[in-house]
């Protein structure tokens, strides 16, 4: 018996952070693939939070390159001769500007694999925009499927677009390098997060339509409805919501954050409790519609946040203290979203780079440029493809017998 792990002798040439390529990564090294993780001088941003960096890169070997250089980025290019698979995350148009985008690699090295994982795919009107789970969630229907006590859309809060990302770049691999073995040569995988959740969101939708609403009201009743953030509370909240609004907030703010903004342990709590963040969460418009907002760790993303809802006293305020206040921010949030319809709010946010998508209904979903975009009105199969080829419908019991076993008897 050949003892040998299934992937014993295949090499990975991983870019990837955090957690979808990592975590599609890890599970070919446990296959038995050799995993070269290639990182900026700055490490992965994972490293941020030690126990999750450990587990979703076990057994993996750490390359670092910084890939602004040129003599870097030619030592890339002689690593990408040696291996058979290459993950990659980045926003699309990066590997490009180095050289090393699908194209310009399998160009030399047509028998590789080349995976890229992304959150609107690498083509569509939107395949550049920033983005989150919790946005990709929003837009494929997934928060609509879940909803509290009020029938308030909820996001998982287990990462759920990452994973099933994860899971479907493992498949495709795989099933790529079965196909090099028989056909000799590789192939370029476009895996997309609304790709997957918008194929696993409309096939439940779609099995359970008309939707029966009452196991989700009876799990509402028992488990109540979800706490969106943790933080202070009562006059606690007022406190601190005084102390950010009121005369002097700009300074204060500015004061307190001077000494925090370059440490790293408040990026790691914001990685670890990210529904405890007043800008990570579902909001109500002024049209009764939610708009989803998806900001982690990015400073940039929150001040252009606060750009956009007028709120400029609390630009400033660095992310300890919003975890701290983070009842108190999400109120201001929350209020200035309520202001505008969720097309302003697209439109103007769009404009400015910030991670935020609607939550919509399977039925709108489909409609959605983006994602009308990525399925071309076909969402038969799965969310990656080898071929393009849509798969028929379902079979009916029995229809093949006789096209594969005969009219022979046994």
């Amino acid at each position: 018996m050949d003892a040998r792990p299934a992937l014993d002798g295949i090499r990975v040439l991983d870019f990837t952070q955090n957690l979808p390529g990592p975590w599609a990564t890890l599970v070919l090294a446990s296959l038995g693939a050799e995993v070269i993780k290639v990182e900026p001088p700055a490490g992965d941003t994972a490293r941020l939070t030690p126990e999750l960096f450990e587990i979703v890169n076990a057994g993996k070997r750490s390359v670092m390159l910084d890939l602004k250089r040129d003599e870097e980025v030619a030592r890339l290019h002689g690593l990408l001769g040696e291996v058979d698979v290459v993950v990659e995350g980045f926003r699309p148009g990066v590997m490009t500007r180095l050289g090393c985008d699908a194209a310009q690699v399998r160009a030399r090295h047509p028998r590789l694999v080349y995976c890229s994982i992304s959150g609107y795919g690498q083509s569509g009107p939107h395949a550049t925009h920033p983005g989150h789970d919790l946005n990709f969630q929003a837009l494929t229907g997934v928060c609509d499927l879940s909803r509290d006590r009020e029938q308030h859309p909820l996001g998982a809060a287990l990462p759920i677009a990452d994973l099933s990302a994860a899971a479907t770049a493992v498949s495709a691999i795989l099933a790529a390098l079965f196909a090099r073995e028989r056909h000799g040569v590789g192939a370029t995988l476009d895996v997309a997060m609304v790709d997957t959740l918008l194929a696993w969101s409309h096939a439940w939708a779609d099995g359970l339509t008309p939707r029966d609403t009452r196991l989700s009201e009876t799990l509402s009743r028992v488990v109540g409805p979800r706490a969106g953030a943790a933080g202070l509370a009562g006059a606690a909240a007022g406190r601190l919501s005084r102390w950010l609004e009121g005369p002097g907030a700009a300074a204060r703010v500015d004061a307190f954050g001077r000494g925090l903004r370059r440490t790293a342990i408040y990026r790691r709590l914001a990685r670890l409790r990210l529904y405890a963040l007043p800008h990570y969460g579902l909001f109500r418009t002024r049209d009764d519609r939610w708009l989803s907002i998806a900001i982690v760790d990015e400073d940039k993303f929150w001040r252009a946040l606060c750009r956009g809802l007028a709120l400029p006293a609390v630009a400033g305020v660095p992310l300890p203290l919003r975890f701290v206040g983070a009842s108190a921010l999400r109120a201001m949030v929350a209020r200035a979203v309520r202001r505008e319809s969720l097309a302003h709010w697209l439109a103007h946010f769009d404009r400015e780079q910030v991670p935020v998508a609607p939550v919509l209904r399977i039925a709108d979903a489909l409609a959605d440029p983006q994602l009308a975009f990525r399925t071309a009105g076909v969402l038969s199969g799965a969310p990656v493809s080898l071929t393009h080829r849509p798969l028929g419908p379902a079979p009916r019991l029995g229809e093949h017998t006789v096209a594969l076993l005969g009219a022979r008897d046994y």
